[in-house]
């Protein structure tokens, strides 16, 4: 898909392939090192690949970001990173609007992330909550998180759509220990 032209540079924004895989990473963990996301492993890449995009500029790796669903109401923008040289063309937040796009055309309610730039996500319309009101973010992914116990990024939410009143798959809640899961 073809974003436009910007300062005559051509944007392409596209679904990730095996070939992204070490651009990926060396992105994402060079942003880390610099204190701006969490890292990520080459197999935690390997087996997201499919969440992700990547935003090329004149057919060159520019940035990338995932969308991860967590559960039947909720969707996490992950890894939204984009290469210092091509900072400022507004290529984040293309990658963003996109993400929020693809949840909302999957009928998601919310859509979050976990953050170190709240202002970014803010500018989108995301608000700041508490960690413990994603409680099936915390269990899939925190839970193996080395900072765990002392999680400094900032939990951020925006709401796609009112919850539906109908029975379906969007009003799926984890059951309780002893119940059948039920959809």
């Amino acid at each position: 898909m073809t974003t436009g032209t910007e300062a005559e540079a051509t944007i392409e924004m596209r679904s990730a392939t095996v070939l992204d895989i070490e651009p990926i990473m060396d992105l994402v963990n060079e942003l880390a090192s610099k204190g701006v996301m969490l890292p990520r492993s080459p197999a935690s890449i390997v087996e997201k690949l499919r969440d992700f995009v990547v935003v090329e500029v004149n057919g060159a790796f520019a940035g990338c970001g995932a969308l991860a669903i967590i559960w039947t109401d909720i969707a996490e923008i992950r890894s939204i990173a984009v290469d210092p040289k091509h900072q400022g063309l507004g290529l984040g937040r293309k990658m963003a609007e996109h993400l929020i796009e693809e949840a909302r055309g999957l009928g998601l309610q919310k859509v979050m992330a976990f953050t170190y730039v709240t202002g970014f996500f803010e500018k989108l319309g995301f608000g700041v909550v508490d960690h413990g009101t994603l409680p099936h973010k915390v269990f899939n992914d925190c839970l193996n998180c080395p900072k765990f116990h002392k999680c400094d990024e900032v939990a951020v939410v925006k709401v796609l759509r009112a919850p539906t009143e109908e029975p379906g798959i969007s009003s799926v809640a984890m059951p309780k220990p002893g119940q059948p899961f039920r959809i």
